[in-house]
Formats: structure tokens, sequence, C-alpha cells
């Protein structure tokens, strides 16, 4: 009888040990987190959000692989079953712009901006300046998040990349733009959000090298709901060494375009 107690005993006394294990490893990770004079999180350096085959450029959702797409696991975490939540009209719209024949419409294909939706997966590169946070991507895209004001640019002014004013929420960094033109799209497999709508961005550093990041979009002229995406992977710290892919000379010389262009035309019966 004895020797049954004193298991139940250390069996007991190693399950709280396992218990609190978890709240200091979660305290060293904080305690080890580079800091600004602020005390806030430092993010300088270059990260990367792909899983090896960047397949969520073309499609967000679950998708299988198929000529010059790779198959791919939905991004959608909200809602749980993983699908954008359009309205009727914007589905339509949106698998219209699926369609081979549209692909050309890719405001990407004519080297034109990214969406903010579509350059995580490429190496980006976080700086300060002034209190403000920058964000140069992918095709020398840079993103300025304004830290000092909270009030967005009048209605009127619409942009390539929108109007992006952030703020801490403890060790998270927060943005919210707005103030978008409709020119971009969130991938090759027509994804879109409107101008109307409000991006919130979420960054936590989980560790030194480690990155969460969410982004829920908010419009409902288009969704039936807020729905949020992550990365396709935790988003990791790349060297400084590494040579940054800002893609310069876009498309390798454009021979993308030229395809596109052909499909464009063929479909149309002007060839």
């Amino acid at each position: 009888m004895r020797r049954k107690r004193c298991v139940l005993l250390i069996a007991a006394v190693a399950a709280a040990l396992a218990l609190d294990a978890v709240p200091i490893a979660a305290q060293e990770a904080r305690s080890a987190i580079p800091r600004r004079p602020d005390g806030k999180p430092d993010m300088t350096g270059r990260w990367n959000g792909s899983a090896g085959q960047i397949a969520h450029t073309n499609i967000l959702e679950e998708h299988t692989g198929g000529f010059g797409i790779n198959a791919g696991k939905s991004l959608i975490i909200d809602p749980a079953n993983g699908i954008i939540p359009y309205q009727p009209w914007a589905l339509i719209e949106r698998d219209r712009r699926r369609e081979d024949a549209n692909g050309y419409e890719d405001p990407v294909g004519h080297c034109e901006f990214y969406d903010i939706g579509r350059l995580h997966p490429f190496a980006w590169e976080v700086q300060y300046a002034g209190g403000d946070v920058l964000i140069n991507a992918s095709q020398n895209i840079t993103r300025v998040i304004h830290m000092n004001r909270r009030q967005h640019l009048p209605a009127g002014i619409q942009l390539w990349l929108g109007d992006s004013v952030g703020w801490w929420e403890g060790d998270t960094l927060v943005i919210e733009t707005t103030n978008f033109n409709d020119k971009t799209r969130m991938g090759i497999g027509g994804d879109f959000h409107g101008p109307d709508a409000v991006i919130v961005e979420r960054y936590r550093m989980i560790d030194p090298n480690t990155l969460d990041w969410k982004m829920t979009i908010t419009n409902p002229k288009v969704f039936t709901q807020p729905w949020t995406m992550t990365s396709g992977k935790a988003v990791t710290r790349i060297p400084m060494t590494t040579d940054f892919d800002d893609e310069d000379t876009c498309h390798e010389g454009n021979v993308d375009l030229v395809h596109l262009k052909n499909t464009y035309d063929q479909a149309r019966g002007l060839k």
C-alpha cells in the first residue's frame, strides 16, 4: 500500500513540474527577444513566410496542383472551413478572374504592385525610421507603417498599398490598413478584397528568429463576415548575408507576360 502511494506521489510531482515548465520556457523565450530602447520587440532584419513552395501566391484556399500551380493547403484559419466568405456576386467575380484566359488581367503580370496580402511569402526586411516601421518587400515595394498617428488619410486618397497606421498591443505589432485603390489581387487565383477593406495585421515575435503573422480582412461589401489568413509556415528570420530577392527583372524578362497575353488573345479569337 505504501509503495502504491509513493508511486502516485512521484507521478503527481512529475506532472506538476511539467506544468510549471511551460510558463518558464515561455518567459525565457520572451526575455530572449531583442528589444528597442522603448522596450518593444526589435524586428529589424530579413524575414520569410514561405513554406518552401509559394503556392498561396496562386490560390489562398486548399487546392490541387496543376499546370503552373503547386498544390497547397488553405491559409484561411477563420472561418474554420478554410473558405473565403465571399458575397455571391464577389465569388462569381473571383471565379471569373481565376479563369486562365483572364490571367492577363493580374497586375503583377504587368510588373505593377503586389497586394499587401501577397508579399509575406517572399523575403522582406523590417527597418525603423523616426519611430515608424518600414517593410521593404519584393520588387522594391516599401510599406511605411505610421506609428505616430491614428487617423487614416481622407477616403478620396486611394493607394496601391493602402494607408497603414500601427500601434503596439503588448508585444504584438498591430497594423491597420485602409484606402485601397482596388487594382491589386491577393493572388494569381483572383482573390480580392475591394477598395473599402479594413485589413488588420498582427506581428508577434515568438522568439528572436520567429514571427507569428496573421491578417484579418473586413469588407461587408465583398464578404459575408471578416476572415483571417496566416502564412504557409511561421515567418522565420533569414541571414542578412542572404541575397535579397527583390525581383528587379520582373518575371525573368517578362516571358510569363507574353504567354498570358497570347492565352488572352487566343481565348477571344484574336489569334
